[in-house]
């Protein structure tokens, strides 16, 4: 027994110092971004993104969007904020949202854009909650009240798991 938790003991020390290893290249290229070392950013976060971390999906798609250390590349952008969005990152979701309802990156949805803006104001941030509801009021007049209706009834399940 006391092998059998020994044993527990050191893969329990070796899972947390590998999730704080990778923690660590998360904020170190979340740093580099914010630095604008951009080269370090993509070689810390591109890992990360591919290992499904939200946070780092945002940030690449944030990179090629924005041209910052890599050609600008909507697809691309579209590619990881959608990623990120279904990983339940908010201001991914209100970016593919976007990105969905111009048709930059992607092909121009006004439906699937509006269901991830909607998803993406149950977000309690208040800056992105604005944000998501200012493009919706934008997108509203595009759609027709079924469509609208079909949306919300889709966000539904979503919202309430947020309260």
């Amino acid at each position: 027994m006391a092998r059998l938790l020994s044993a527990f003991l050191m893969a329990a020390v070796a899972l947390g110092a590998s999730l704080s290893l990778a923690r660590a290249d998360l904020q170190d290229g979340i740093d580099a971004y914010f630095d604008g070392n951009y080269a370090a950013a993509l070689d810390n976060l591109k890992p990360e993104g591919e290992a499904d971390d939200p946070i780092a999906q945002y940030f690449l798609g944030e990179m090629y969007l924005r041209g910052k250390g890599v050609d600008q590349d909507f697809e691309q952008a579209a590619a990881w904020y959608e990623k990120a969005a279904v990983n339940g990152h908010a201001d991914a979701q209100s970016a593919i949202g976007s990105l969905e309802m111009l048709g930059l990156g992607v092909p121009r949805h006004p439906t699937s854009g509006y269901f991830w803006l909607i998803v993406s104001v149950v977000w309690e941030d208040s800056d992105l909650r604005d944000a998501a509801m200012s493009a919706l009021g934008q997108v509203a007049v595009q759609l027709s009240p079924e469509q609208k209706r079909a949306m919300a009834r889709a966000a539904l399940p979503e919202w309430k798991r947020s309260q």
